[in-house]
């Protein structure tokens, strides 16, 4: 009998490195999303920061135009803190976007290995059926062996 052949290998393979580099670009977004949530955080904390700095500075006899500056620079900081968020949203969108487009290779791949293993499956039951078939034909032969002889 011939040696085992999946007919779908090539695309078995092919779907496997696809699946791989939907991996790794699910990766790659995730790192992306996790860096401008750290970039959002800070941004945050900058917020923060410089509110309290204008607390602690309008308690204190301290020149005028420094503490003007720094209240001139919360509009700058809420406005960079709102493009965060927006880029934040938009890389969890491509994330998202990321992570179907890594079901569906999955999908496909475990479709594909589960059709390689019942095609391994027939194979090896289409293998038994002709050593059992071999096997009774020598089983017969020996009998009429022993009968003629």
């Amino acid at each position: 009998m011939k040696a085992f052949r999946f007919r779908l290998q090539t695309k078995l393979e092919i779907c496997t490195r696809q699946e791989q580099i939907a991996w790794e670009e699910m990766q790659s977004r995730l790192k992306e999303r996790e860096l401008l949530l750290e970039e959002l955080l800070y941004r945050e904390r900058r917020l923060l920061a410089v509110e309290e700095e204008i607390r602690q500075d309008s308690c204190k006899a301290q020149e005028y135009q420094a503490l003007l500056l720094k209240r001139e620079f919360i509009p700058v900081i809420v406005m960079q803190i709102e493009q965060a968020e927006q880029n934040l949203s938009q890389a969890e969108a491509r994330v998202e976007e990321a992570r179907v487009l890594l079901l569906e290779r999955k999908r496909e791949t475990s479709t594909l290995e589960k059709l390689k293993e019942r095609a391994w499956q027939e194979y090896l039951w289409e293998l038994q059926q002709e050593e059992q078939k071999i096997i009774d034909e020598i089983a017969i032969n020996n009998h009429f062996r022993r009968d003629l002889a």
